[in-house]
């Protein structure tokens, strides 16, 4: 993802004609944020630059990010810190989730936007949707969405 180090610091203004404010952007999700038990654990992953999970920090949940750039994990730490959100931001792809995480330690996984397409074919989606799949809690949700 070195093309997203890159683009990271003008990502924002890249996407401006679809960029939310984080809490917003949260609340776009709430058709499946009110099914989230109290003390909810949740991923976002490939979080870009962080709206997504400042969102969600904001309302109370805890919230992990990851994404495969570093730059872009940086600016979710940037974002996380201006509104004053509790977000862990971690440099993970997909592959690398396990060695991470545990299985079974999130309620609801995130994987929103453009995201998805950056796998290479249908196998590699197919191991991406195993990656995320497998970090949900009994129950848990996998939250996916495309712009493309």
């Amino acid at each position: 993802m070195t093309g997203y180090n890159v683009l990271a610091e003008v990502y924002e203004w890249l996407i401006s004609d679809a960029k939310l404010p984080p809490a917003e952007f949260a609340a776009s999700f709430d058709d499946v944020l009110h099914l989230l038990p109290s003390n909810a654990h949740v991923l976002d992953c490939s979080c870009g630059t962080g709206q997504l999970a400042v969102g969600l920090a904001g309302r109370g949940i805890q919230v992990v990010a990851t994404d495969a750039s570093e730059a872009m994990v940086r600016r979710t730490a940037e974002l996380s810190e201006e509104f004053g959100a509790s977000v862990r931001a971690v440099r993970a792809n997909w592959e690398e989730l396990p060695d991470h995480f545990q299985d079974n330690t999130f309620d609801m996984v995130f994987c929103v936007g453009n995201s998805l397409h950056h796998a290479t074919g249908a196998t590699g989606r197919g191991a991406a949707l195993e990656s995320m799949s497998r970090l949900l809690r009994p129950g848990g949700r996998l939250v996916l969405t495309s712009r493309t």
